[in-house]
């Protein structure tokens, strides 16, 4: 019955999600125009790294160079979310909503997968009795 065992688990790798970041062209939040106020200006060939809020240090460390923004996921989705509502429903925009549109569900997705993990934890486990839901709510969307 052992080897039954490890034979399934073999190909599982555990992998933390505090560490995971996404790496994103700064062009994924719109133009220079839109994506200043969260990435900072002269954005072009720019790489974004969106995390759960990671030290600045350890970032730093990891991505070194002026090529590298980097952004906490939960101000970024707030920050698109603003930028979707703001840009003209239009011919001429529709290719830029549609990019931003894309960019915050996969910046929704990446969000709710940690906080799925951090919420199936039974609360008796780390942190007391506290609220695991209002640590980390639902962030919501406009459409």
């Amino acid at each position: 019955m052992t080897s039954l065992f490890t034979s399934c688990s073999g190909g599982l790798k555990l992998q933390p999600l505090l560490s995971k970041v996404l790496i994103m062209p700064y062009s994924e939040f719109g133009t220079e125009s839109l994506a200043s106020p969260l990435l900072g200006a002269g954005g072009a060939g720019a790489q974004v790294v969106v995390h759960y809020g990671l030290p600045q240090t350890f970032l730093s460390a990891k991505y070194p160079g002026p090529q590298y923004r980097f952004v906490a996921v939960a101000p970024a989705i707030k920050h698109l979310n603003r930028t979707v509502t703001q840009v003209p429903h239009d011919a001429a925009n529709a290719e830029l909503r549609a990019r931003l549109i894309a960019t915050r569900s996969r910046l929704m997705n990446y969000y709710n997968t940690r906080r799925v993990a951090f919420n199936s934890v039974p609360p008796f486990v780390g942190r007391s009795f506290m609220v695991r839901q209002a640590m980390m709510p639902p962030l919501g969307t406009t459409r």
